[in-house]
């Protein structure tokens, strides 16, 4: 796993934490009525974030703020594609940026910006896999994530006629034409197999194979790449459109990801034998502030609220998220965003996985 630091993380992590820094987290509603309902949402943030400058800070810099969150309505576009949107602002600070991840409405006014979802957006993206749908006629390679799958051209000829027209001296040694099919099918197999062993050796990425019961048999038989597929799908897919193709391996991507959240617990429960894991919010903070953090491990909803007393030392308790406009200093966002400027990486898990270390882990470099 490899921390991820993408060009809109790097601009809010280096933006310079200067009073008010205003953040605000919108969902794009997917009902009808989708722009008029998220205008109504975005004008009550507004006016929720311009009540609380006015009353806690002078003029100018509240009327600096929201001169530059007004900058960014104005270019804000509601994108039917997207699932969100992130505003940015400081008297010396502006940003928006599109969510693909489902997100909550939150609105913080704090000493620097909120950037879990920005991190979470970032990490969705960043996790890939292959999808090769095998047939009779023809093969297809598709990169997948969270939020997209596109084909793949491969370098190999991908349909069977291709290797029917490459051999046409050979059909006489075949006295059954579909003997003669048959060996091609295979030809067609171990030639994209042989792609996929090139594709796998570049990136190292899971793979989905589908196909008919009997195409998945000679798959089987003859790949080298058995040890990398993460599972079989049985089914013809060739006439359905790529959104379709999400909707129907959707549990097998989903499947998938909950092996890869078991084994975050696996490495945490090593961590612990070995006694390199931090628990809770408190021992987690302190050890990031101190830089023994390699790994956070959190559950993606969790916050825990409190200020920050004097330098390294925060004053926090955890916090349920009733009041969907919080103002609320999260901790948690804090440690995700120390972590990652010192080199660690950051890792979310479904809500209540990590009951039992208190909803947040640390693994470090060394007890």
């Amino acid at each position: 796993m490899l921390p991820i630091i993408n060009d809109d993380l790097t601009l809010l992590m280096n933006a310079v934490h200067y009073r008010p820094a205003v953040s605000i987290i919108l969902p794009f509603h997917t009902k009808t009525n989708l722009a008029s309902e998220f205008q109504h949402s975005l004008k009550f943030a507004m006016n929720e974030v311009e009540r609380k400058l006015s009353a806690e800070y002078p003029f100018e810099q509240a009327i600096t703020v929201m001169n530059k969150l007004h900058h960014l309505t104005d270019k804000l576009e509601v994108n039917k594609n997207k699932k969100g949107v992130a505003l940015f602002a400081s008297p010396i600070f502006e940003k928006l940026i599109y969510l693909n991840v489902d997100v909550e409405p939150k609105t913080v006014v704090e000493e620097s910006f909120e950037i879990r979802d920005i991190v979470y957006d970032a990490k969705e993206s960043q996790v890939h896999y292959l999808l090769l749908m095998l047939g009779g006629d023809k093969c297809q390679l598709f990169l997948g994530n969270h939020f997209h799958l596109l084909p793949v051209k491969m370098q190999v000829p991908s349909t069977l006629e291709d290797y029917i027209n490459d051999a046409p001296q050979r059909v006489t040694n075949f006295s059954d034409p579909d003997a003669f099919k048959e060996a091609q099918v295979e030809k067609l197999i171990r030639s994209v197999d042989k792609e996929l062993s090139n594709t796998l050796h570049e990136h190292k990425l899971p793979v989905f194979v589908a196909g008919s019961k009997s195409i998945l048999g000679v798959f089987k038989s003859i790949s080298h790449n058995e040890k990398r597929i993460e599972q079989y799908i049985e089914g013809n897919y060739f006439d359905k459109s790529l959104n379709q193709l999400q909707q129907i391996i959707q549990p097998f991507i989903q499947e998938w990801r909950r092996r890869r959240q078991l084994n975050l617990l696996q490495q945490i429960e090593e961590a612990a034998n070995q006694k390199k894991l931090a628990v809770g919010m408190e021992q987690v903070w302190n050890d990031i502030y101190n830089k023994k953090g390699r790994l956070l491990v959190v559950e993606k909803d969790f916050i825990a609220s409190g200020e920050h007393v004097n330098d390294g030392f925060v004053f926090y308790k955890p916090t349920s998220t009733e009041n969907k406009y919080s103002y609320m200093h999260d901790v948690v966002d804090d440690a995700i965003e120390l972590i990652l400027t010192n080199g660690g990486d950051v890792a979310f898990v479904e809500n209540g996985l990590l009951d039992s270390y208190d909803h947040i882990a640390l693994i470090k470099y060394y007890p």
